[in-house]
Parts: C-alpha cells; sequence; structure tokens
C-alpha cells in the first residue's frame, strides 16, 4: 500500500512554478497580497533588461487604486511572498502590480492582480435583503426561469435564512446590490 499520499506525509510543495499574483480584500482598509514570479520570469526580465537593472532594483508592489485614479508603491525584499497592504479609501476598487523599482519615478510590473473591493466601515444604509428562489439550481447554475430576485424589504420576515452572499450578479444594473447563492439549504440543511 503506498502511503505518500497520507494525510500524515503528504507536503505542499513550496512553489508551483507560476508567475501569479492575487489581491484579497481583507478589511475596509487592509489588503492582502500572495504572489509567486517563477524563474522563467526572473530569466526573461534579466535576459530583456540585463542583469545590471536586476541587481540594481528592488522589489516592489504597486498598489492602484481604480476607484480614483491613485497609486502608491511598497517596496518589498527578494523573500517575501505575501505583504499585508494598508489602504486609507473604502468602497474601492484595487489592483497590484508586482514587479521592480528601478529608481524613485521608474517600476516595472512583472504580473497584476485580480480586482477587489473594499467594503464599506460602516453599517449599509438600505434596509433591503434580496432573496433568490434557487429551488431549480443545478450544476451549471441556476434554470432561466428562477433568474429573479425577491426584494424584502420587511428584515423581520417569514425568510430566516438570507443565504445570499456571491458576487455572481455583482453587476447587474437592475439592483443596487445583487448577490448569489450560499444557503445551507442548498445543501440539504434546513
Amino acid at each position: 500500500m503506498d502511503h505518500s499520499n497520507t494525510p500524515n506525509t503528504y507536503k505542499l510543495p513550496e512553489s508551483y512554478g507560476e508567475t501569479k499574483i492575487v489581491l484579497v480584500a481583507r478589511d475596509p482598509n487592509c489588503l492582502f497580497a500572495y504572489w509567486e514570479i517563477s524563474g522563467i520570469e526572473t530569466r526573461r526580465f534579466i535576459d530583456e533588461l540585463g542583469i545590471e537593472f536586476w541587481q540594481k532594483s528592488s522589489p516592489a508592489l504597486k498598489v492602484k487604486n481604480l476607484s480614483n485614479g491613485s497609486n502608491f508603491i511598497i517596496v518589498i525584499n527578494d523573500y517575501a511572498n505575501n505583504w499585508y497592504i494598508h489602504v486609507d479609501n473604502i468602497n474601492s476598487f484595487y489592483e497590484v502590480e508586482y514587479g521592480r523599482k528601478i529608481s524613485e519615478r521608474f517600476f516595472i510590473p512583472i504580473v497584476s492582480s485580480n480586482y477587489v473591493l473594499t467594503p464599506s466601515n460602516s453599517v449599509s444604509s438600505s434596509a433591503s435583503c434580496y432573496f433568490m428562489d434557487y429551488r431549480n439550481f443545478s450544476k451549471s447554475g441556476l434554470e432561466k426561469e428562477s433568474r429573479y430576485i425577491y426584494e424584502m424589504l420587511d428584515m423581520e420576515s417569514y425568510y430566516k435564512n438570507i443565504g445570499i452572499s456571491s458576487m455572481e450578479f455583482a453587476f447587474n444594473s437592475k439592483f443596487e446590490q445583487c448577490f448569489g447563492i450560499s444557503s445551507l439549504e442548498l445543501f440539504g440543511k434546513e
């Protein structure tokens, strides 16, 4: 019997050989980024720009507030693979680029992250709740006839489990706030 993949002996790899950066909004004023820069990407940088640029530059994160067009750079070290980033603007879209800072004015990006929206730091002024009919939910998503959302203005309605938290419908212009499904009821638990 092969025990090499049992929970007690399996070890996660230190790297996956990918060039990737992922950004997550931890709270209204803090983002978290983690990344991996492959050796191939490092060699490509050196081949295209020269070893001098690599040696004279510093690894850095360029934090871009896409909502107001501002940005700032955080100089990091060569050993870091994640970073907590303090931001001042709530309800703003952010993106982070990992790259090399050549001088005070020059930054060369290597990889860009996904976009994230920092949440609000206060209670919502909207008392609306949105409910979705998920009885026709399948592996491919909601059936066409079930893709409508019920708006319930009464917070103390007979619906006790909101069950809505995904960004699936976030860009539907009909609703100010639209969410997908995450209720335990989907999994047969009531």
